[in-house]
Formats: structure tokens, sequence, C-alpha cells
């Protein structure tokens, strides 16, 4: 599928119904390439709390990821939302950070079900308090 600038490869939307409809996955990272021109997956899988989850994300490589954001809903229930995030972190180089910004809507359009979306420069930004706060605003 092609949309704008980036072609979305197969395997992004086959590892987004992963996360979304089983438990086998709990996130998904993709990357794209201004040089083929796409967006593939650069990985999936599950973590066990959310710090792993923030071990994945680079000072200087943009990626763009969905989580299966579990918080705690009051009265002690566990709850669950898909969660978009736009990496585009400082250190990354400027072409980069283009690529990733511009090319960004067109695979977000591509997810249904999608709860929030976070655009994110550095790690505080996608702390778990932080992200949890931004529902609470909704």
């Amino acid at each position: 599928m092609t949309r704008g600038f980036a072609t979305i490869t197969p395997e992004c939307e086959t590892a987004f119904d992963e996360v979304k409809e089983t438990s086998n996955a709990n996130y998904v990272l993709y990357e794209a390439s201004a040089h083929d021109k796409k967006i593939s997956v650069a990985e999936s899988g599950s973590y066990e709390n959310y710090t792993e989850f923030l071990a994945l994300f680079k000072e200087d490589t943009p990626r763009y990821a969905v989580v299966d954001f579990e918080y705690d809903f009051p009265g002690g229930d566990g709850r669950h939302k898909l969660v978009f995030i736009t990496w585009v972190p400082e250190g990354a180089g400027i072409h980069d950070k283009s690529y990733y910004t511009s090319n960004k809507d067109h695979l977000y359009r591509t997810f249904s079900d999608i709860s929030l979306h976070v655009q994110a420069h550095d790690l505080a930004e996608l702390s778990h308090a932080k992200i949890l706060s931004q529902f609470k605003a909704l």
C-alpha cells in the first residue's frame, strides 16, 4: 500500500494485528527507509515491564511503535489501550527527522483502534506516568 511518500509493507499490518488481537506480542517497532521509500517492521515481541520496552528506543534512531499500554484503573482493574508512538529523538540526523515526521500519518492512519498518538523526542515523554496522564486528559 502506498500513501504519500512511503510504501507500508504488508507485514506492518500483520504485526499490528498481532499486538491488537493476541497475547503473543505487546509491541511492534517500525522503521522507515528513505532509500527504499518504505516502512517495515523493525522488531516485535513482548516485554515483562514497561522499562524493557523503553530500552528499545535509541537516542539517535527514529522509530514508530505501537504498544499495548497497560495501566491500573481505579478499583484495581487492569486495562489495556493501544498507543501509537512517533519517536524522533534530538540526536537523530536532520534527514531522518524530516522523513519520519512527514510519514507518520501514513502509518498511523493504516491502523484502527489506536487510543492515543504520542510524539516524543526524549524518553521522559514516553514514561508510563506521562502517557497515563495523557489518557486522563482525554
